[in-house]
């Protein structure tokens, strides 16, 4: 007898195969269970894993079908590769490119973090003027504070310049800041190179100071013949180019009267003070002592019963000493005008150029003077005797 047997075939379905996306342009997975919006949008952060070391996956949001998921991450891909614009993929998918911002904006620092991270890892370990001053030109920039960095454009950094109403010389400072924030925002991923527009910031144009000028001939001579503390340590001032700080600081043991030196062959007795603040150029560095105030130094600073200037900027120069000078010459000279006063004599006195920024204690630009040439403390003394009443 013939058996027939029939047997039933089930064919299964081939499950669909997707085509694999390029690299860094993020992935689409479909969650399991049952979901109204089923599939993830992936992409990968520059956060890593502390473990591994790998660059961890976060979502940009959750969709209902894959072909919503697939296209917030083009839109992602062309924004991140400036592609298009913010304003354009808002235009081409308003509900999408929101989602987008929300989920990755998170962790785009703001302009204030930016600062503050550098002000933690790089500002402080400035000279405390130098910290103070970041931390005061930032103060310009609160208007955008808290916008994230890849989101503040030319135009914002410039309004914020064009409405401050600083002079040159802050704002140039305030340039500085914004290259430090934005080279900090590139180096981290958080903007483009080319995102970095912060060269292109115009400041406002340099004006010649009108606060300061120098005391003349006549006045000079005036302090001299006064024969009071006060004119002893402003003519001081004026002929050492010293910042007041400089001087109300300074230790008795750096100052050095009549002290054998031949550093440039010549033995002669010399006397200077070793000094400096505010730039690296400026500290430790030898500042002469004029013959014709050599006295002053002795009779007002290496008095040994009393501090060695018993004044403070604020109290004794600005309320006491400076009125009191002012009032003798019938004029409204401020305290660095003593500074502007020895960079004019020494100009007047045809003192060497490169001895002259060494006193005032100015970077040079010229490298072989600024790295390879020692300062002569001879040459230095000499060159400040030049000035002759």
């Amino acid at each position: 007898r013939q058996i027939t047997t029939e047997r039933t075939c089930h064919i299964m379905p081939r499950k669909t195969r997707f085509k694999r996306r390029p690299n860094n342009t993020g992935t689409v997975v479909k969650l399991s269970g049952t979901r109204r919006k089923p599939y993830c949008a992936r992409i990968m952060s520059d956060e890593r894993d502390i473990l591994t070391g790998n660059k961890k996956q976060i979502s940009i949001g959750t969709f209902a079908t894959r072909e919503e998921a697939l296209n917030a991450l083009s839109i992602y891909s062309l924004k991140r590769s400036n592609a298009i614009t913010n304003e354009e993929a808002r235009n081409l998918a308003p509900d999408l490119f929101e989602k987008i911002q929300e989920k990755t904006q998170k962790k785009i620092p703001t302009f204030k973090e930016i600062y503050e991270i550098l002000d933690a890892e790089e500002f402080s370990k400035l000279s405390n003027s130098a910290r103070k001053g970041y931390k005061a030109w930032i103060k310009h920039f609160k208007s955008i504070y808290d916008r994230p960095i890849n989101n503040i454009t030319l135009a914002d950094l410039q309004f914020v310049f064009d409405n401050d109403g600083s002079k040159n010389g802050t704002q140039a400072h305030m340039k500085v800041l914004c290259c430090k924030i934005f080279e900090y925002a590139v180096i981290h991923q958080h903007i483009s190179r080319d995102d970095d527009y912060t060269s292109y910031i115009k400041i406002a144009d340099y004006k010649q100071s009108t606060k300061h000028f120098a005391f003349d001939i006549d006045e000079i001579k005036k302090l001299q013949s006064a024969d009071t503390p006060e004119a002893h340590l402003l003519l001081i001032y004026i002929y050492t180019g010293l910042r007041v700080g400089e001087l109300l600081h300074i230790n008795r043991d750096n100052i050095h009267i009549d002290e054998k030196c031949d550093d440039d062959g010549t033995e002669r007795l010399i006397s200077y003070i070793v000094t400096g603040s505010k730039t690296a150029a400026g500290k430790n560095r030898i500042v002469p002592i004029h013959n014709d105030i050599k006295q002053f130094v002795i009779d007002e600073l290496i008095e040994k019963e009393k501090r060695l200037i018993d004044v403070s900027y604020e109290w004794g120069f600005n309320k006491n000493i400076m009125p009191m000078i002012n009032n003798m010459l019938n004029t409204n000279h401020t305290m660095h005008d003593t500074r502007v006063t020895f960079a004019s004599l020494c100009q007047l006195y045809k003192v060497d150029v490169y001895a002259r920024k060494k006193i005032l204690g100015h970077k040079l630009k010229d490298i072989t003077f600024d790295i390879y040439t020692k300062a002569s403390k001879n040459r230095l003394w000499t060159e400040i005797n030049k000035i002759k009443f």
